[in-house]
């Protein structure tokens, strides 16, 4: 009689898309998609989690033949892929997204709403071209203040980095207490509610799964990656990734060309699992 197989160490994957499904060159290298077979082979749910809109995440899921869950927009929507079952919706609610919008365009910014079905801009900017050439994902342009009657999954000032970065460091007052406030890109300041980022996104899911935190990986090299690389039983850091990311997670993959930074860092993790010492 054969002995029972020993339960994997980890059963959910959580996988950041830019810079770390895909690197520079916007696709899914060899490299990364076999590694995303070789922990599925190991029995480990695999999941994607990104800053990115649900619908705009779905051909990543229909190129890997993934049928499970999506964390999108920063963790604000958990929602099955094909069966359209949500486990977690944390959105702006309607009079502090107004006045999010409204004060980013006071303050001179190119304010984008993200709603539940498409983006908007008051109207076309180089920051507007920068966000849909990063996510090939249409703006629609409106009069924005039309349109804050509806809860928001976020609402992103843009601008030249150096004001992001100080408006970052300066925002105060009550109306940014209730909000969680991130630069994913050096000319994206982006607000959202204070449960939408992946962290929670993913706890939501792993508490769905019946799967224990210690068993949930998570990979990932941006800011809005933080807390779900603090979180997970296994963070693991992209080597090009953001300081806040490496301070976050418990590896970081190893130096070589950013198409395949996941690979080397899901091998680094079965060889740390197996007892390998790795550097």
């Amino acid at each position: 009689m054969s002995s029972p197989k020993r339960p994997p160490e980890y059963a959910l994957a959580a996988i950041d898309i830019d810079e770390t499904l895909i690197g520079p060159d916007r696709k899914v290298g060899a490299a990364n998609r076999k590694a995303i077979e070789r922990l599925q082979a190991l029995g480990c749910r695999v999941v994607l989690a990104s800053g990115r809109r649900h619908a705009n995440m779905l051909p990543y899921y229909a190129e890997l033949g993934l049928d499970d869950f999506v964390v999108s927009s920063q963790g604000a929507r958990v929602e099955h892929a094909t069966t359209g079952k949500i486990l977690h919706r944390a959105e702006i609610e309607p009079t502090t997204a107004a006045s999010l919008v409204a004060e980013g365009l006071r303050r001179g910014f190119s304010v984008l709403l993200w709603l539940e079905d498409r983006v908007f801009a008051q109207e076309r900017s180089r920051w507007t071209a920068a966000y849909e050439k990063l996510t090939d994902d249409p703006v629609t342009i409106a009069d924005l203040a039309s349109l804050t009657d509806r809860p928001a999954e976020k609402v992103i000032w843009t601008a030249d980095p150096a004001v992001v970065s100080q408006t970052g460091r300066e925002l105060q007052g009550e109306i940014y207490a209730q909000v969680l406030t991130t630069i994913t890109e050096p000319w994206s300041l982006e607000f959202s509610a204070p449960d939408a980022n992946k962290r929670d996104g993913v706890a939501a899911l792993a508490h769905h799964l019946g799967v224990p935190r210690e068993a949930v990986l998570a990979f990932g090299d941006g800011n809005n990656d933080v807390e779900m690389l603090a979180w997970a039983g296994m963070g693991v850091a992209m080597p090009h990734g953001r300081p806040a990311a490496h301070a976050a997670a418990r590896i970081i993959a190893p130096e070589g060309d950013r198409e395949s930074a996941l690979a080397r860092g899901v091998d680094q993790v079965l060889r740390h699992r197996d007892g390998v010492m790795v550097a």
